[in-house]
C-alpha cells in the first residue's frame, strides 16, 4: 500500500471519528504563529529599554545642569570655612602687632600670643587633614624632601637633614609640598658621588 494511500484511510479514520483533522497548512501556521509572538515579546522588551535609556539620560542631564549651578556655592562655600578657620590666627597677630608698637616691647606676652597662634594653625591644619611633617635630625628622604644644599660633617651624622628651610606638608596621606632641606654629608660620601658622576659622564 502506498504511503498516500495509507494516509488518506487514516483521514477517514479520524474524521468518522470526529477528532479534528490537522492539515499541512495548519502545522505549517503554528511555527508562523509562535514566532510572530516571540518577536512581538522581543519588540515590547526593546521598547522598554529604549524608554529607561531615554529616562537615565534625561536624569543625568538634570544632574549635570545641578552640579554646574551648585559648583560655584560649593566653592564659595569652601573658601568661607577656610577663610573662617584663619580669623582667629589674624586677630592673634593683631594682637602681636599691638605689642611691637608700644614703648616697651613685653616679650612674654609677645611669646604667648605667638604660640597661640601656631596652636590655631595646626589646629585648622587637622581639621583640614593637613600635616605637617618633621625630618630634622631624621635621615634624608627624597620621597618627601628636597636637598638644596649639603654641609661637611663627621661620618655618624652622614646622610641627616640638619636644616628644614621649609617643611613638608601632607595632604590625606600625599605630599602637596616637599622640604626644602639641608643634608649632611661627609667628605667620603662626596668623594664617592663624584666618581659615579664622571663614571656616568665617561659612559655618555
Amino acid at each position: 500500500m502506498s504511503k498516500k494511500k495509507l494516509r488518506e484511510e487514516l483521514e477517514e479514520e479520524l474524521v468518522e471519528e470526529g477528532e479534528p483533522l490537522q492539515t499541512d497548512a495548519a502545522q505549517e501556521q503554528e511555527p508562523q504563529t509562535i514566532n510572530n509572538k516571540a518577536l512581538e515579546e522581543e519588540k515590547a522588551k526593546s521598547k522598554n529599554y529604549l524608554e529607561q535609556l531615554v529616562r537615565l539620560q534625561a536624569d543625568f542631564e538634570n544632574y549635570r545642569k545641578r552640579m554646574e549651578k551648585e559648583k560655584p556655592l560649593l566653592i564659595s562655600f569652601g573658601k568661607a570655612e577656610v577663610l573662617k578657620a584663619l580669623l582667629p590666627m589674624y586677630d592673634n597677630l593683631l594682637k602681636a602687632k599691638g605689642e611691637f608698637s608700644k614703648e616697651s616691647i613685653d616679650l612674654k606676652h609677645l611669646k604667648h600670643g605667638l604660640t597661640m597662634i601656631m596652636e590655631e594653625v595646626e589646629k585648622s591644619f587637622k581639621a583640614q587633614g593637613l600635616k605637617v611633617l618633621d625630618g630634622l635630625g631624621k635621615p634624608y628622604n627624597p620621597m618627601t624632601q628636597e636637598v638644596i644644599t649639603t654641609v661637611p660633617c663627621p661620618a655618624k651624622d652622614d646622610g641627616k637633614v640638619l636644616q628644614e628651610l621649609v617643611k613638608a606638608v601632607e595632604l590625606d596621606g600625599k605630599i602637596i609640598r616637599p622640604a626644602q632641606v639641608v643634608v649632611c654629608k661627609t667628605a667620603e660620601s662626596k668623594e664617592g658621588k663624584a666618581q659615579n658622576d664622571e663614571t656616568n659622564k665617561d659612559k655618555e
